[in-house]
């Protein structure tokens, strides 16, 4: 495939680049290094192409779609116009669109595959939002949600990748062929990655990024072109230095890889989002320095404690944020949606740091393990702050060690978030019920799915009280 020499070659441009698309998503039997050369080639001749085009004057395009008949140019403007020239399958514009789903029977079935946000969030007035999306012909889409004014904040940057029916590993090979030809890297990050990765995240969240040894070290970094392995072995050293210890691997909480939540239909498996952890704190100096102290999500919408346990026993076991319920296809309610969608928070769980008194929790919902403060997707704030995180507003605001949260605990309106999702079985404290009526309800939810320990060893009788 050759890159014309002017613009007026596009079609035939865009025939071969799309013969090349299909030859690789079929060569799923193909060594991946040979797929990845291809498609990076493919990848780059399209953009070398595209800055061909995009360099000409929008009236000079119009000149060319009119004198080639290309479709719809007359509405297009010059960004537009250059992606009909250069794209072989151009992405269709619509607002924001959901698969809404019901539970029927056990199963999520979809009732309506083309549900806008307004829909979703039970016919409140929510912003359309824009999206695109691009069919290439198998069965396989993409669907990208810009980050841009014109959508929710909690939907900005959204890319999903859709397959038929229930994929299997070729088909999923072949939805990463599609994501290389769209100029994506497929391939799973590399045990080095996770941990340049790891380290970074733990610098942000503890605010070590703003020290001025940890910047001139990365500066240093940048300007050397340093290898991952070399800026790996710098970063542990500075963080051995700054905690004081020989070798920052051989921490009790140092995981780069981090855990996989709880695999909800197989018990003592791991599935789901994994989870990385900070290392600068372990679970035994949280259970020193916090001894007492909880989190607490307390139930919207007015639902009971036993009828939210067994929806969660029935489904999957977690405790999801707003976006991932869309993300399922359910409709959304909550304690305000609408400004989580605005302020980022939608994408987050949340939960209030309680100190729990020695009688016994006060108050009903769920009460989870302080544990999870060491979640490196955790931001606590002393304040209601609807999950905000727009901006630089989490780095001004967050909290990020036990005094902090220990001082936070006293304000009610304290707010500690968790992006997505939280599983239950593992992370569960105390459930607290309104009565014992409502207790006996919770502990037949259980029995029902053959639930009488939780991973820990406990009994789960013995962590369902009522108030």
């Amino acid at each position: 495939m050759v890159v014309p020499k002017s613009p007026g070659g596009y079609s035939d441009f865009l025939t071969a680049a799309k013969e090349v698309e299909a030859a690789l998503a079929q060569g799923a039997g193909l060594p991946q290094e040979m797929l990845e050369s291809n498609a990076k080639e493919l990848a780059l001749k399209k953009k070398l192409f595209q800055d061909q085009v995009a360099a000409m004057k929008s009236g000079d395009l119009k000149t060319l779609a009119k004198d080639t008949k290309l479709k719809h140019w007359q509405w297009a403007n010059k960004d537009e116009m250059v992606t009909l020239f250069t794209e072989t399958d151009p992405a269709t514009r619509s607002k924001v669109l959901h698969e809404k789903r019901e539970l029927k029977n056990g199963d999520l079935v979809v009732v309506k595959e083309d549900a806008d946000n307004s829909a979703m969030f039970k016919g409140h007035s929510v912003k359309a939002g824009e999206q695109y999306e691009v069919d290439f012909g198998d069965g396989v889409k993409a669907v990208y949600r810009p980050w841009s004014e014109k959508n929710l904040y909690a939907q900005r940057g959204e890319f999903e990748m859709v397959l038929p029916d229930r994929p299997d590993a070729k088909g999923i090979e072949r939805a990463m062929g599609h994501m290389e030809t769209l100029g994506l890297k497929s391939t799973p990050a590399t045990a080095e990655d996770a941990e340049l990765l790891y380290l970074h995240k733990q610098a942000y969240l503890s605010k070590a990024d703003k020290d001025a040894a940890y910047k001139k070290m990365i500066a240093d970094l940048e300007r050397r072109s340093a290898s991952k392995e070399v800026s790996v072995r710098e970063m542990r050293g500075f963080w051995e230095k700054r905690l004081g210890v020989k070798d920052l691997t051989r921490m009790p909480g140092y995981d780069p890889m981090g855990e996989y939540q709880l695999a909800f239909k197989q018990p003592g498996q791991g599935a789901g989002y994994r989870q990385q952890y900070r290392f600068d704190i372990s679970d035994d100096d949280m259970e020193k320095q916090m001894k007492g102290y909880a989190l607490h999500h307390h139930l919207t919408n007015g639902e009971s404690v036993s009828s939210f346990i067994e929806k969660v026993v029935e489904q999957n076991g977690a405790a999801v944020s707003t976006i991932e319920k869309l993300r399922a296809g359910v409709q959304v309610g909550g304690m305000s949606p609408e400004e989580d969608m605005k302020t980022g928070g939608a994408s987050y769980f949340f939960t209030r740091i309680k100190k729990v008194p020695d009688k016994g929790p006060d108050e009903t919902g769920l009460y989870f393990k302080k544990r999870l403060l060491r979640r490196m997707d955790a931001i606590s704030y002393d304040h209601d702050a609807y999950g905000k995180v727009v901006d630089d507003y989490v780095t001004q605001h967050r909290g990020s060690t036990p005094e902090e949260w220990k001082r936070f605990a006293k304000k009610s309106g304290n707010e500690t978030i968790f992006k997505y999702s939280v599983t239950v079985l593992d992370n569960i404290e105390v459930i607290v019920a309104g009565s014992q009526n409502e207790r006996k309800k919770i502990l037949e939810s259980f029995r029902k799915k053959g639930i009488v320990k939780l991973p820990d060893g406990r009994k789960v009788e013995d962590i369902v009280i009522a108030r």
